[in-house]
């Protein structure tokens, strides 16, 4: 059952059917792409930090065709 699962994981992870998802009408692509899971990245609609230093970018993973948001990628401006 558990090849079975990890089987069903796999061919329902989003990154195999669409590499360039749209995130809140924001555009972003696939950074890691695992056989149970894919992890995406915004990489324009992006955040200034309160300093206003860097960028913030929104990550999320997905898995089993639901993608769920995760700690967020800062970079320099």
């Amino acid at each position: 059952s558990l090849v079975m699962l990890i089987a069903i994981l796999g061919i329902t992870n989003p990154g195999f059917k669409a590499p360039h998802q749209f995130f809140d009408d924001v555009e972003g692509k696939v950074i890691h792409n695992y056989f149970i899971f894919s992890i995406y990245q915004q990489y324009s609609g992006f955040e200034t930090s309160k300093d206003g230093k860097y960028k913030i970018y929104k990550r999320y993973v997905g898995v089993a065709l639901n993608y769920f948001e995760i700690n967020p990628v800062t970079a320099e401006k």
